[in-house]
């Protein structure tokens, strides 16, 4: 069933991200973490787990955590015809609870407490790389509308 999750729930909220975090360390390595950083994306989570225009739903069975999504609501420049913006950010099933459906509730259960909350269009990111997750996404309705682009210069920013 679904669950909204609160700073309770912060053990199982991190399991589920951190592996999510996991699974696209190949991908780039914006993904990648620190060694030793647990407690500051614990903090880090909280805050959000916190903001009153951010919820974490959780699908949770027999009290297991078994899948996660995290929505927020976002206002955009008030001039575009789309100004009320719903994000969807981190969104996991754990690997052997994949392709049962559990994404689609959580999906579900994210839009409609972001329409309810006034949004007018949803976004989200996914990884180019993550073709099953794309695959996903477009059977919700999404269509690509920007190409979200990274330049990692930290080791730049080191030699100077």
């Amino acid at each position: 069933m679904i669950k909204e999750a609160d700073p309770d729930d912060i053990d199982d909220v991190f399991e589920l991200w951190r592996e999510l975090l996991d699974f696209h360390q190949p991908y780039h390595p914006i993904f990648k973490y620190k060694p030793n950083s647990e407690q500051e994306q614990k903090k880090e989570l909280l805050v959000r787990l916190k903001d009153k225009d951010t919820r974490f739903f959780g699908y949770v069975q027999e009290d297991e955590w078994q899948g996660m999504i995290i929505a927020s609501l976002k206002q955009a420049a008030p001039g575009f015809k789309l100004s009320k913006k719903g994000y969807i950010a981190e969104t996991v099933v754990k690997a052997h609870y994949r392709g049962t459906g559990i994404g689609n509730e959580l999906f579900e259960a994210a839009k409609n407490w972001l329409i309810d909350k006034g949004a007018d269009h949803i976004e989200l990111q996914v990884s180019v790389k993550n073709t099953a997750a794309i695959k996903f996404w477009e059977v919700q309705g999404f269509t690509p509308s920007t190409h979200h682009m990274v330049l990692d210069v930290s080791s730049k920013a080191k030699k100077s």
